[in-house]
């Protein structure tokens, strides 16, 4: 019965995938961020031969 009270144990390669998925989110809402405002001139900057096509 004590075994339903234990709590299961994550595995290090678990918290490693999570944590690498929580960075590669948050860097694709910056990036996302950076496009949206419309302040692309910095987002090129960081990002060297890239072309920016502007439709409006």
């Amino acid at each position: 019965m004590d075994d339903r009270n234990e709590i299961p144990e994550i595995s290090s390669a678990w918290n490693a995938s999570l944590l690498a998925l929580v960075i590669f989110l948050a860097a694709m809402l910056y990036v996302f961020g950076m496009a949206m405002s419309g302040d692309t001139s910095q987002l090129t900057a960081k990002v060297q031969s890239s072309d920016v096509i502007e439709v409006r």
